[in-house]
């Protein structure tokens, strides 16, 4: 007679649980190949609010010199809302300061009434790229399997941030490169043109000028004629 195997228990459920969504976590890298830093809080936003069924996520990118700053937030059974991404970024400012290190566990939901637990994450070693801030209404948020998994994520996304702001700039820098060529392809161009046109004005010139003086040895040699005729 076989043993019965007895169901497995709560937390070997939370720990398979756990590894298949990192699984899902590890393939946003490809995901993200070659997209830009829209693209990758877009797709960041839609797999944490999935995976973890939050009630929001929000992420605010720092913008570089030249570029338009980044904000989006994902809600559950909700549009993007990305009217109120700004909105709700700078409610997070006011009521808790620019360093999410710093911030409560606990805060005013900024979406409707009462409080929501919440836990910011940097982008980059110091931030330097931005900020996450996931938010859950459960007094157990974030559970070690969710700190794993928003980590992991953000270490990802902060990584694609970084290659994507790599290979813009060197298409930056690549653009301008090509742009100095072309402009010194044209000056060249036209310095050559003008060389061609001075070349000819002296052909020109110098045609005209042989011309004048063959004219004025044939005059010369006609009246050498005539003087001769007259004294012979």
């Amino acid at each position: 007679m076989h043993e019965q195997l007895e169901p497995p228990d709560e937390d070997f459920k939370s720990f398979r649980r756990c590894i298949d969504d990192l699984g899902s976590i590890l393939t946003l890298p490809a995901l993200w190949n070659g997209g830009g830093p829209a693209q990758i809080v877009r797709t960041l936003l839609d797999a944490l609010l999935d995976l973890l069924s939050l009630e929001f996520v929000y992420v605010r990118l720092k913008n570089r010199d030249g570029e338009v700053p980044i904000e989006m937030v994902r809600v559950m059974q909700s549009q993007e809302l990305t009217e109120r991404a700004h909105q709700i970024g700078e409610e997070f400012s006011t009521w808790l300061g620019d360093d999410p290190r710093k911030w409560p566990r606990w805060v005013k939901n900024p979406l409707r009434d009462g409080n929501i637990a919440i836990v910011p994450l940097r982008l980059g070693l110091q931030g330097e790229l931005g900020a996450v801030v996931a938010g859950a209404q459960r007094a157990d948020f974030p559970r070690h399997a969710e700190s794993v998994l928003l980590n992991v994520a953000t270490n990802l996304a902060a990584l694609a941030l970084q290659k994507a702001r790599l290979l813009s700039e060197q298409k930056r820098v690549a653009d301008e490169h090509d742009k100095r060529v072309a402009e010194r392809t044209a000056e060249l161009a036209a310095a050559n043109e003008e060389l061609k046109r001075e070349i000819a004005e002296l052909k020109e010139g110098s045609a005209g000028h042989e011309e004048r003086e063959l004219k004025r040895s044939e005059a010369r040699k006609a009246v050498t004629c005539r003087h001769s005729s007259v004294h012979g």
